[in-house]
């Protein structure tokens, strides 16, 4: 486990740019795979949410293992999304899941006790408003402290889980071990994290008003716009996570691989 300088966090935003740049179709396919999934598994009653949340490990194991096939020229197909079903670290891999909706469990409630419940506030108020809200109704009841509270609590789970999946198949670390490795790895490279999330969201931020270009013409082609150009950005973001996990922990060996 190496520890890299903050320059290094956007020398991540831009390979993400270039492993996007080389295999853009097979990538973005096989993500809007993995979302039309997960979207289904949630109209499931009830256990859909956490179902979504079990199996996220799992299918991360075909997300990271497409980044990697795409830097050594290889094909994607979209039965990669699946090969973490078949990895004999899946009891790992769900045990990861489960610590994820315990995390959200977790958060939830402290920062509902902490916040005084002020985002179940907002969504009721949202939920039970029988016309359009006043702009100023919605930034006075909007719960600002709330989410930040959410953010700082759930913070020290998204380190532990960040190289979670990665550490578990490719290094063949067990669950708790994984994420003690991810924790400190973000801990002891926290500049380049900084820099890393901070240029991320830039790469948003100027890419945004692109959709008001069509705003003009119809708000909905302009929203359509905007969720297309957002997925995108999601893609390049997760291609981007594969160079953090090379920089610090190395490449992947390739004994150590799952079978596709």
């Amino acid at each position: 486990m190496k520890t890299v300088d903050a320059r290094s966090g956007w020398t991540w935003v831009t390979r993400g740019f270039v492993l996007f740049r080389q295999r853009p179709a097979e990538l973005i396919s096989l993500f809007f795979l993995w979302m039309m999934l997960t979207q289904l598994l949630k109209f499931i009653p009830f256990a859909g949410q956490f179902l979504s949340l079990l199996l996220f490990p799992v299918f991360s194991v075909g997300l990271i293992q497409a980044c990697l096939q795409v830097e050594n020229e290889q094909r994607i197909t979209h039965s990669l999304l699946f090969i973490g079903f078949k990895s004999q670290n899946r009891i790992a891999l769900l045990g990861s899941g489960a610590c994820r909706i315990l995390a959200v469990f977790i958060t939830s409630l402290l920062t509902d006790v902490l916040a005084d419940g002020d985002i179940a506030a907002f969504v009721k108020i949202v939920q039970t408003a029988t016309g359009p809200m006043d702009a100023n109704e919605l930034q006075q009841a909007f719960p600002f402290k709330g989410i930040l509270l959410s953010i700082l609590i759930y913070l020290p789970f998204a380190m532990a889980f960040w190289y979670s999946v990665p550490l578990i198949v490719w290094q063949r670390m067990s669950l708790m071990k994984s994420m003690f490795y991810s924790f400190f790895a973000i801990l002891h490279s926290w500049k380049a994290f900084i820099v890393y999330v901070l240029g991320l969201y830039g790469v948003m931020i100027l890419v945004s008003p692109f959709a008001l270009i069509f705003a003009g013409l119809d708000i909905y082609v302009a929203a359509l716009m905007l969720a297309a150009l957002s997925f995108l950005i999601f893609v390049i973001a997760y291609c981007s996570s594969y160079p953090t996990y090379t920089d610090i922990f190395g490449k992947p060996d390739e004994e150590n691989q799952p079978a596709a």
